[in-house]
């Protein structure tokens, strides 16, 4: 009996093979074009560097960038772009990597390269309390430099891994990085980085902040391709009839699916991470997770304009749309494309120098310096209410522009700081000019809370600030 099953089954499957193997269509199809092997083969993965070294630098700053028409945003970036730089080196180069840490505000960063093989931390010794390794954070003023093989193909996502990398993402602090085969067909290329923009509800001098309470609930008020809602209605990207051409896509999230479709036309192949060794073929919609990417290869023979978009459509009006033009007279290809490259030409142009973005032109810049209220003026109701005064911090924000205390007494500052990893601080000036200081607080790095202990002022109207961000983190300070 038992002999009797045994032979049925082995029957039955033997069949399922037979049949499997009968219905698999041939891959010398002309409808199904001819796969690259996977296994093992040197074109989509490497075992060893070939001797190129590739030097890439990035500085980790801040700065202000436009995300939407006159919508000025406190982007937290790399080389002052939000996304950073487009990277290019070829499968087998050897990245020797330099991240310098200028950051204006105090804060830790650090990098996460998605195309590199290397551990996040070094094995601790024993009794170490502080993790080493290429990953970990580099403090404000320093840099840290290491080196490693691009070994898989691709378009990679590259970012700061420092917590809350949440926050860190969603403020800017991101990019693509290309790791190409070297028998990648030549061809027309463009970058599309997609990624979420969470503003708080009001601006401080003109300028909004990166909401976490908003990045933690998923509510984007903005949905975006490098960096700024519909940059690409205005510059479509251009190409000739019938020209087969690529687009990387990156999706940076840091939460959101970018489902990626182009309206009018259909993927001659789309390459899952962008490694040609992972093809489909015809697809019409293609679902990029947070973290991943895809390169996609497209040729269309009608002249006209076809919408690139998220077909995720209660986000494609919050600025995830742009426009491939198909017209003849569409400039030639560019022979190659840079090592670093301007995010916001979708990877066609060299970046621009980080002064571009930080001091002049470029749409950034810094913070406005713009003046505080007048420290005659204070707001009305301001009165002292007791020797315990409390303030919070969060989103680089005051929850109040005036503190009172009553005159010729002690009295306490309870300062909470809820911005995850950003130093801020209560210090007391005569006026907004911050020259004379009655009290200056010690840093706070958030989350945490501290109580300052001030000795008594006699009665005026002052100036409070927060010394890591003068400008934007300000109120007034009455004394009566």
């Amino acid at each position: 009996m038992r002999r009797v099953f045994a032979v049925g089954v082995f029957v039955e499957i033997a069949l399922l093979i037979i049949g499997l193997t009968w219905i698999r269509p041939s891959r010398t199809s002309p409808t199904q074009p001819l796969r690259p092997a996977s296994s093992g083969a040197p074109d989509y993965r490497v075992e060893a560097a070939n001797g190129t070294v590739v030097n890439i630098d990035l500085t980790a700053t801040e700065t202000i960038q436009e995300i939407a028409p006159g919508i000025r945003y406190h982007v937290w970036t790399f080389d002052g772009t939000a996304p950073g730089p487009v990277i290019r080196v070829h499968l087998g180069d050897t990245v020797h990597f330099t991240l310098t840490n200028a950051s204006t505000i105090g804060m830790q960063h650090s990098i996460d390269f998605h195309a590199a093989m290397t551990p996040w931390a070094d094995l601790p010794a024993a009794g170490a309390t502080t993790l080493t390794g290429n990953y970990q954070p580099v403090n404000p003023g320093e840099t840290k430099t290491f080196d490693w093989v691009a070994m898989f193909p691709g378009v990679f996502m590259y970012h700061c891994g420092v917590p809350p990398v949440l926050q860190h993402i969603s403020n800017g602090m991101y990019g693509a990085i290309i790791v190409e085969p070297d028998n990648l067909p030549k061809e027309r290329e463009f970058v599309l980085v997609s990624s979420e923009l969470y503003p708080t509800a009001k601006p401080i001098h003109g300028v909004y902040e990166g909401d976490l309470t908003r990045m933690e609930a998923v509510d984007p008020q903005y949905v975006v391709f490098n960096g700024k809602a519909d940059q690409y209605k205005t510059t479509p990207l251009a190409v000739k009839p019938d020209e087969q051409f690529r687009i990387w896509v990156l999706n940076a999230g840091p939460t959101l699916t970018d489902a990626f479709h182009v309206i009018g036309t259909m993927f001659l192949q789309t390459h899952a991470d962008g490694n040609p060794a992972n093809t489909l073929y015809g697809l019409q919609t293609y679902a990029i997770a947070p973290g991943a990417g895809a390169m996609f290869e497209l040729k269309i023979p009608d002249p006209g304009l076809y919408p690139f978009v998220t077909h995720s459509f209660a986000y494609t009006a919050l600025g995830a749309v742009g426009l491939i033009k198909v017209d003849p007279q569409a400039p030639p290809a560019p022979a190659t494309y840079p090592t670093m490259a301007d995010p916001f030409s979708a990877g066609v142009d060299p970046a621009k120098p980080l002064s571009a973005y930080t001091g002049k032109g470029g749409g950034g810049g810094p913070a406005p310096s713009l003046s505080p209220s007048p420290s005659g003026a204070a707001p009305a109701a301001c009165e002292p209410g007791g020797t315990k005064l409390h303030i919070t911090a969060a989103n680089t924000m005051f929850d109040t522009n005036c503190l009172a205390a009553p005159a010729g007494k002690p009295f306490t500052i309870t300062f909470e700081n809820k911005d995850p990893g950003i130093p801020h601080n209560i210090s007391i000036y005569t006026d907004e000019s911050g020259a004379t200081a009655l009290f200056k607080g010690e840093l706070v790095t958030g989350p945490a809370s501290f109580t300052y202990k001030v000795g008594p002022l006699g009665p005026g109207t002052y100036f409070f600030r927060c010394d890591i961000h003068p400008t934007t983190m300000t109120g007034t300070f009455v004394v009566k």
